[in-house]
């Protein structure tokens, strides 16, 4: 599915009570209609402030304001589950699943010391120290894993939960394919891959380009094919690639769908179940 414009009154108390997706100050501003303001190396210097919180770490496309508390909505987090987070970087949901008691691991190569993406000079880059100050600020034990999914050392079968927010329109359509076959043979049977992907209004279909400096228009059906997983959420005329995807319905519900004021992206929502 397409994630909406109008979110639900939990979605809402939701980012309220965590301060979803840019800090708790930034969250003020946006309920005063202003522009939020994201300043992730100010938040580092004082991480405990209450102005900050969870999210404050990482800048957000503003369909976050979705993707986080429906993430977390459809994750049905429970105490002692295992959740591994990919390319979550210092993204505020990992800590949050570790306060809800799970045990959370987050697998994301930008986090090696030769990864460099980001000029940025605000920009917050992934390391050891960053990420372990946080789990102290928040009396978190999130495990960060400096590895491409597809190549870390993780035990079969052994992960609830495989959350993958807004990461595979950043890779080709191979390297997607290689993530999600990865989270298949990650999860245990029963077990959920909770999925974001990002497509954006400037390219194909709805545009001229094939991509941007974001990243593409990721084929969601190939990347469900490949799998080997069903489809237990979302509706298949809003993601791109899949046989039931009608660009039409898209188009009349542009009205309706959530599209950033950063950039002209939208949210594609889904959850897919390994069977037992």
């Amino acid at each position: 599915m397409l994630a909406r414009k109008d979110l639900p009154a939990e979605f809402e108390a939701w980012n309220e009570k965590w301060g979803a997706p840019y800090g708790h100050r930034s969250a003020r501003l946006l309920a005063e209609g202003k522009r939020p303001q994201q300043r992730p190396l100010e938040a580092l210097a004082d991480p405990a402030n209450p102005d900050y919180g969870p999210f404050a770490f990482q800048y957000a496309s503003g369909t976050r304001v979705h993707e986080y508390p429906w993430a977390f909505a459809v994750a049905e987090f429970t105490p002692g589950m295992r959740v591994l987070d990919v390319g979550s970087g210092l993204s505020g949901l990992q800590f949050v699943a570790a306060l809800e008691g799970c045990s959370v691991v987050n697998v994301d190569p930008s986090a090696r010391e030769d990864y460099n993406v980001w000029t940025d000079p605000g920009y917050l880059p992934l390391s050891p120290r960053e990420h372990g100050l946080l789990n102290t600020t928040f009396g978190t034990d999130v495990e960060l894993v400096a590895a491409r999914l597809q190549d870390a050392d993780l035990e079969p079968e052994s992960f609830d939960r495989v959350l993958c927010l807004s990461v595979l329109e950043h890779v080709d359509l191979a390297e997607g394919a290689d993530i999600v076959r990865a989270s298949t043979r990650l999860l245990k049977p029963g077990g959920k891959l909770v999925l974001t992907v990002d497509a954006f209004l400037d390219l194909k279909p709805f545009g001229v380009l094939e991509k941007n400096m974001w990243g593409i228009n990721q084929d969601v059906g190939a990347l469900i094919e490949a799998s080997g997983l069903e489809l237990e959420t979302g509706d298949p005329r809003e993601l791109l690639g899949t046989p039931e995807f009608d660009f039409e319905h898209v188009v009349k519900s542009l009205p309706e769908v959530l599209i950033s004021g950063m950039y002209p992206v939208m949210s594609q929502s889904l959850v897919l179940r390994k069977p037992v």
